[in-house]
């Protein structure tokens, strides 16, 4: 068995070339922190600097804001400081990291004795909160590898440190916290990493062990049977991932390995990520997530050698996990496996709103699909424990969110939806902006915010802060799913209160169009706004049908979106009906996504609005083209067009139908009941 968990003091100089030459941005960059570093002990946060004093005083804390003493007691800065030595062998470096990690060991004592329901509290206070003990010790971890040998961490100095790593490990299984949420997974990846790290220590085997039960409660606790997170947030559940797959990353370097079931799970979640992920290679930023980079499932790839999804971007973080051999084979398969035998590139080039992938201009949609069908996961797919489902086909995407709210993290957005067509997004999910309690954070959370349907301007939860949700919470019942002809049928509660019900249906055809029928069942008057968030910042509405409308009660529209915000050389069009009640109106108005966090890029919200005292509907019909290609605009009014005509009305029993005639066949669509 090998002594070292990663890497030998003998191997780091080698390790150190081989990532200057594989990434030497990357570490030109690490070597300028380390630099900072090794100046003064400055730390820049949020755009303040802040100097935090000679020796370093590990409490101070001038912003009022806990996470910043939580952020600095990771030690996650050793990283820099690694690197640097590994590339130059400079004692500098691992003088300055040794001088930190002595000065902390020396002022924050552990704080023995405390009572556990203190101990194990999530939002506990200070540099012994059981998430920066596990986090702190997983960094000190890879630290040892960079700086053992060094003149700075050698002698005494080793057995303080190794001493005061025994205290963290012994602290964490002397204080086990809830398993319910995805700090636990953190407080044990650290455990893991030194039961591992240092076999011949005679409590290593039983932290090893306490460590991989702990894990494997986690995942079937936090993770639901078909491995989707159970908070049903994107980034949180990539952030589970990676960190579960780290664990076992390291149970095979000791030739050991968690359970099937765990596999089998972990499995599952490498493929939610992949299915939550746009045409454009960026993340579907469901709940309390953003859109501004790709799913960096660097670690999944590495662990089920699938060059496929290498994100080229992120891989160093990978690098000093599992070494350069690894990576240089992951990468050479990426190149062969690249269409056309030449090299996919990095995700996030030729930028489209905020950075994201954008396809190139001028390229044929058949081109398009065939690159969207390479880097898109196949459609559709369903994650029926979650309530995510996929429709569409390579040059359409729709995810389609019939989920529940998913705890603190959750936007109370039940039965919404995002669109892509031919590489870009063009419905969204708005994001999240901030975490901080504001105007803001409760604007992105809301149902408003969202493309689905409000009710008298109310949340389908109710809502109380950033992290907490009143009661009763929306629940969603799936009522239709048929993978093999593209449609589901869902539909919640969240309105209840008010004598409401929203039941939505989806439908995608072979020809392109989607087909979507609401239908809000109740009693008194309500204001139904029925509303869609895209990233077309040009519409024309014209209100159309005629007599024979008006005899039915119903009213329609019809919407030409263009103008791709930040790609106004990508002609890509929208053609879109409305359809509802004779009394439905129809405008646009302005709207707000967060690519990244606290910057805001602009959208249009199309905007049905319908006041009734019996109920209402709405049914809308689209299709994307690009501005180039053959083909009509979306027709309406089947009766004088038999070619492709579109209408909707309510039937005898008051459902609404969508009813489309083309080459002489009538096709009818229902809300499945």
């Amino acid at each position: 068995m090998e002594s070292y968990l990663y890497y030998a003091p003998k191997q780091r100089s080698e390790w150190g070339n081989r990532f200057r030459e594989l990434f030497p941005e990357k570490a030109e960059e690490a070597m300028r922190e380390a630099d900072d570093r090794v100046k003064d002990n400055m730390i820049s946060w949020k755009g303040m600097s802040i100097d935090m004093g000679d020796p370093i005083d590990w409490l101070h804390n001038p912003t009022g804001d806990k996470e910043f003493t939580w952020g600095i007691n990771r030690f996650k800065h050793l990283r820099s400081l690694g690197i640097a030595y590994a590339c130059t062998g400079d004692e500098a470096y691992a003088s300055k990291a040794w001088e930190h990690v002595s000065g902390w060991i020396a002022t924050q004592p552990c704080p023995w004795g405390l009572p556990p329901e203190e101990a194990t509290y999530f939002q506990r206070p200070g540099p012994w909160r059981l998430l920066e003990t596990g986090l702190r010790l997983r960094q000190w971890i890879y630290a040892y590898h960079f700086f053992r040998g060094s003149d700075s961490w050698s002698g005494n100095a080793e057995v303080l440190f190794l001493e005061s790593v025994k205290e963290h490990a012994r602290f964490l299984t002397a204080y086990p916290a809830s398993i319910e949420i995805n700090h636990s997974i953190m407080h044990m990846i650290g455990l893991l990493s030194v039961g591992l790290s240092f076999p011949s220590c005679e409590e290593s085997e039983g932290w090893t062990a306490f460590a991989v039960g702990r894990l494997e409660e986690c995942l079937r606790e936090q993770v639901l049977p078909d491995g989707v997170h159970a908070e049903l947030t994107p980034h949180y559940h990539m952030v589970s991932l990676e960190l579960f797959v780290d664990c076992a990353v390291m149970l095979r370097k000791r030739g050991l390995a968690f359970s099937e079931e765990y596999e089998r799970v972990l499995a599952g979640m490498a493929d939610f990520s992949r299915r939550m992920t746009r045409q454009d290679g960026s993340m579907a930023p469901f709940a309390d997530s953003y859109a501004n980079q790709p799913p960096d499932l660097n670690a999944a790839a590495l662990y089920y050698d699938r060059p496929e999804w290498l994100l080229h971007d992120q891989l160093h973080e990978q690098f000093w996990t599992v070494g350069p051999e690894a990576i240089e084979r992951l990468l050479a398969r990426a190149e062969e496996a690249a269409p056309g035998g030449e090299s996919l590139g990095r995700l996030g080039e030729e930028a489209g709103p905020g950075g994201n992938s954008g396809v190139r201009l001028g390229v044929e949609a058949a081109v398009i699909g065939r690159e969207q069908e390479v880097l898109t996961p196949a459609l559709p797919f369903a994650f029926p424990s979650a309530g995510y489902y996929g429709l569409g086909n390579g040059e359409q995407q729709l995810i389609f969110d019939a989920a529940a709210l998913g705890g603190p993290h959750g936007h109370a957005d039940a039965l919404s939806f995002e669109w892509c067509a031919f590489g870009e997004a063009l419905m969204v999910d708005p994001g999240t902006y901030t975490y901080v309690e504001n105007p803001w954070r409760r604007h992105f959370k809301s149902t408003a915010a969202h493309n689905t349907v409000l009710v008298d301007g109310q949340d389908q939860t109710p809502y109380l802060r950033t992290q907490r949700w009143g009661t009763p919470e929306a629940s969603v019942q799936l009522i239709h799913w048929d993978a093999e002809r593209q449609s589901i049928c869902a539909e919640h509660d969240g309105y209840a209160g008010r004598g409401v019900t929203h039941r939505r249906a989806v439908w995608f055809l072979e020809s392109g169009e989607w087909i979507i029928i609401d239908r809000l069942s109740g009693t008194g008057e309500h204001v139904y706004q029925h509303r869609l968030h895209s990233r077309l910042q040009q519409w024309s509405i014209e209100k159309t049908g005629g007599a024979g409308e008006r005899e039915s009660g119903s009213a329609s529209f019809s919407l030409h979106g263009s103008c791709l915000v930040g790609r106004a050389d990508f002609d890509l069009v929208c053609d879109l009906l409305l359809f509802g009640p004779a009394s439905m109106e129809v405008d646009v108005e302005d709207g707000w996504e967060s690519i990244r966090p606290l910057e805001l890029e602009p959208l249009k919200v199309v905007q049905a609005l319908l006041t009734s005292d019996h109920g209402g509907w709405f049914a809308t019909v689209m299709k994307p083209r690009l501005g180039d290609a053959d083909g009509k605009s979306l027709g309406i009014d089947a009766s004088s067009n038999s070619e492709g005509g579109w209408s909707a009305e309510l039937d005898e029993e008051g459902r609404p139908v969508v009813t489309l005639m083309r080459n002489g066949r009538l096709s009818s669509f229902r809300l499945p009941e």
